[in-house]
């Protein structure tokens, strides 16, 4: 499915509800990223005072984050007796010379970002009026004049906008990526702290799901961050040798698609199905070995947060890892498995020599971003309270690939990111980026990452 398919039903939903016939609706919590930075950047152009015709211009992000956030804060001017107009001009400095030819009193020009979880824009507002006895010079009137200064919490709407324009393009096998960039948004919030992560199809429609799995329950969410379905875990067995930290394994099956999950405050796990129609995740039978991944198998180190050094693969071979680790990402060839004090142990293949990685941290996982056919290694800070913990990602076709620099890196929001799953959210064949973060005050938080234009 094309990307222009799945965001018109999204920018026909902005535009409709932001038609200048009606009062701008209170904001609240509920209320998306795009309408909350409008209504402030609103509210401030209306205090300068602006004069009428107001101008909009502007630029960053994709064009259709600008045209969004353009329709949404032109209605919102326009239900306060603005009549805006939006010009279209190369730069800012054009911009005015465009305002005044379009007979705009005053000129709002924004530069939008998506960053470090936000939705921000950056600007001024100006006079456009020009003085009859200034002559063949214009001049700007001393007033409106303004500096503009806003951000709002981004969200998944605001993400899958930023995202349109980003190459699509496969890099040639051996190469790396150029120009990478991933913005991030809060996609889901969790009661509890995060015990596993996990991202797969499990409703067939060609699209990833994430699964997030807490010592209490196991929750399902789409693209959007909304909850699809959740199961409570707390009729299961207790173990007898649980662990102090939140800690299991979950992972999707294949044919029929199901859902793996396993916390180890139980004394075994279960297989579920999703049944989206009815919001429900129905049990399917009983877990007697973690689940690593589709069909690899695994067991928990008793009390400790971590798994035993040997894997049963797909095939039915088992592979012995150097040492008990916490985190498993198998991406077929290669095999990755993080160990406690941060080294990792990197497989080219089952069965081969592993390269030998440190200064990894548990979220750590193997995905292919820029669509090249080869993995790209993602990895989080190897220390305990990382201020802020950093996502970083490395080209995995080097023997040491934290040996070079990364082809991207940023910062996280606060906590402790101990999960990275890639996923296919919109079935476009780009994967983004889930990380699950353990925030300070014990929630939870599924933090979004796309492929954002350089």
């Amino acid at each position: 499915m094309s990307r222009a398919l799945l965001l018109a039903p999204l920018l026909a939903a902005l535009a409709a509800g932001a038609a200048p016939q009606t009062p701008a609706p209170t904001p609240t919590q509920d209320a998306s990223a795009v309408d909350r930075l409008a209504k402030s950047l609103a509210d401030e152009v209306r205090a300068v005072p602006a004069e009428a015709p107001v101008a909009l211009h502007l630029s960053g992000g994709s064009a259709e984050l600008r045209r969004a956030v353009a329709t949404v804060l032109a209605a919102r001017l326009s239900a306060a007796g603005l009549a805006p107009v939006v010009v279209d001009a190369p730069t800012a400095e054009a911009a005015e010379a465009a305002a005044r030819a379009q007979g705009a009193r005053t000129l709002v020009r924004l530069t939008l970002d998506v960053d470090g979880g936000e939705l921000r824009a950056r600007g001024d507002v100006v006079g456009t009026w020009v003085n009859f006895w200034s002559g063949r010079t214009p001049t700007r009137p001393p007033k409106p004049a303004a500096a503009l200064v806003r951000a709002v919490e981004a969200d998944a709407a605001v993400l899958a906008l930023a995202s349109v324009g980003a190459t699509s393009t496969p890099a040639t096998p051996g190469t790396t990526a150029r120009g990478m960039r991933l913005v991030g948004a809060v996609m889901a919030r969790l009661e509890f702290p995060l015990a596993a992560l996990a991202a797969g199809d499990l409703d067939g429609d060609g699209r990833d799901e994430v699964a997030a799995l807490t010592e209490h329950d196991v929750s399902v969410f789409a693209a959007d961050g909304k909850l699809l379905a959740r199961r409570e875990l707390d009729a299961l067995p207790f173990s007898a040798t649980t662990t102090r930290e939140p800690f299991g394994a979950l992972a999707v099956l294949p044919g029929p698609p199901r859902l793996a999950a396993w916390s180890t405050r139980h004394a075994h796990g279960e297989v579920l199905a999703l049944e989206k129609a009815r919001g429900a995740l129905r049990p399917l039978g009983t877990l007697e070995a973690a689940p690593l991944g589709p069909a690899e198998r695994g067991a928990f180190v008793p009390g400790q947060t971590a798994f035993a050094p040997e894997v049963r693969l797909a095939d039915g071979r088992s592979q012995v890892v150097p040492a008990p680790f916490t985190t498993a990402s198998l991406v077929p060839p290669q095999l990755l498995f993080v160990h406690p004090e941060g080294a990792a142990s990197l497989y080219p293949r089952a069965g081969a020599a592993p390269t030998r990685l440190s200064g990894l941290g548990a979220g750590s996982a193997l995905g292919d971003l820029d669509n090249d056919g080869a993995a790209e290694l993602l990895t989080t800070s190897p220390q305990l309270q990382p201020s802020p913990d950093v996502l970083r990602v490395f080209a995995a076709t080097r023997e040491d690939p934290t040996a070079h620099e990364p082809l991207w890196q940023g910062a996280l929001p606060p906590g402790r990111a101990l999960y990275v799953v890639t996923a296919d959210l919109d079935g476009d064949k780009r994967r983004e980026v889930v990380v699950g973060l353990t925030k300070p005050d014990g929630t939870g938080e599924l933090f979004l990452l796309r492929q954002g234009t350089p």
